[in-house]
């Protein structure tokens, strides 16, 4: 007997044999959760150790984006239109004109050449910082003082020997010393073998970091053509409508996590302001370092002041005057106590378009979820979601999307002013 084929009956079967299939996938990931994340969090580490140039190049690159747009401006404006086109028509003809992908070769150079001078001058202050404090500070009084402890310390061996042999303690336990320098062998050879592992992963690190400030050079200079060509790519691949909604999405996260980082670094550079004048007030020395150090750590929220309250505390109680140290911890804590309830809700939030309270408890609950990473990303996830909401949720918010318009518009012209 022949089965007639019916198309309506078969997918429908489909269907029923694809929800089966996943309802089981989804109950064996539930039972078998720790199995199963610890597996995909093996193959994102994988990835990670495999791309991590790449990675590393992507972030550096969306960094320092925001630099080589500034350069290109002023490049736009000092070489006439002829040159540099609007964004709609660059955009337009990327694909048609290959020349024009290289553009952004000299604003991209400049941007590499301002981020070696900022780090440049960083290490000049730390220099100069370290050479008015420490004098006649040499590495032969360091020679000297190691060869003291060494010949003091060998000197004690020998006396606490004679003292045993003399009152006959360890008698006929002579092999404990030979065990005590085996001890002291191994350590030393497992520190030496940690030491070359350390030196081994820095030189590694290293290159990747060098390759990946490479990459990132490439990205920039050829940004427009690696957005047309993901674009084609996208629209090729997904359906019109669901590559709308991408485009969307992809423009919201880079609208959050843009006003974010502009945000942090507002913050930090304030930070490291007050850190360094009330560090130099108290004369507390090193004062600028340690205000630098943490206006960079305050780039994780509320760990800046942390660093700056440890190594104000450490600098204080090596000075002659150890009292410094409290005034030091003092001054942090109350710059700690400013930052973390005035200037992260206020900064931050006007650059996401929270409200300060939302920006503190973002900051809260995503330290008590997840940790210190909680704590770096819960203020964006909760712009993001309030941009969800803007957008989709038009039950709640009717005019949710105009709202969330106007404030992209807005954002915009300000950046063009300040261009």
């Amino acid at each position: 007997m022949k089965i007639e084929k019916n198309n309506r009956y078969f997918t429908i079967a489909a269907y029923a044999v694809g929800a089966c299939l996943v309802t089981v996938i989804g109950i064996l990931a539930v039972l078998h959760f720790k199995e199963v994340w610890a597996a995909i969090c093996k193959v994102f580490g994988l990835i990670y150790w495999l791309l991590k140039p790449l990675i590393l190049g992507f972030v550096i690159a969306y960094l320092l984006d925001p630099i080589v747009e500034f350069y290109e401006n002023r490049c736009h404006k000092i070489k006439g239109k002829e040159l540099f086109h609007s964004k709609k028509d660059q955009a337009e003809s990327d694909l048609n004109h290959p020349k024009r992908w290289h553009m952004r070769t000299v604003p991209t150079l400049f941007t590499f050449l301002t981020v070696i001078m900022v780090l440049g001058l960083f290490i000049l202050i730390i220099v100069m910082n370290i050479e008015a404090i420490a004098g006649n500070f040499s590495l032969l009084g360091i020679k000297e003082s190691i060869n003291r402890y060494l010949a003091y310390f060998e000197n004690m061996l020998e006396g606490v020997n004679r003292f045993t042999n003399e009152m006959g303690i360890l008698r006929g336990q002579e092999g404990i010393v030979q065990k005590v320098y085996s001890a002291i062998n191994d350590f030393v050879l497992r520190l030496s073998n940690q030491f070359l592992n350390s030196l081994t992963t820095i030189g590694l690190n290293t290159m990747n970091l060098l390759l990946a400030f490479v990459i990132a050079f490439y990205l920039l200079q050829d940004k427009q053509r690696c957005i047309a060509v993901v674009k084609k790519a996208s629209y090729t691949l997904l359906k019109p409508k669901i590559y709308r909604h991408t485009m969307v999405l992809c423009h919201d996260i880079d609208y959050v996590f843009s006003g974010y980082i502009r945000g942090q670094i507002i913050d930090a550079m304030i930070v490291a302001v007050l850190t360094s004048l009330a560090l130099t007030v108290i004369q507390l020395d090193f004062a600028i370092i340690i205000g630098v150090i943490a206006g960079i750590f305050n780039l994780i929220p509320y760990f800046g002041p942390i660093v700056g309250f440890i190594l104000a505390i450490i600098i204080g109680i090596l000075d002659p005057n150890p009292m410094k140290a409290v005034y030091g911890a003092i001054a942090i804590l109350i710059i700690q106590q400013i930052d973390g309830w005035i200037i992260v809700p206020k900064v931050v939030g006007e650059c996401v378009k929270l409200h300060p309270v939302i920006v503190l408890l973002a900051i809260l609950i995503g330290g008590n979820l997840f940790g210190l990473m909680g704590m770096l990303i819960g203020v964006p996830v909760a712009a993001f979601i309030r941009l969800v909401l803007l957008r989709y949720v038009t039950e709640l918010f009717p005019d949710g999307e105009e709202v969330l318009e106007e404030e992209i518009a807005s954002q915009a012209k300000e950046e063009i002013k300040e261009k």
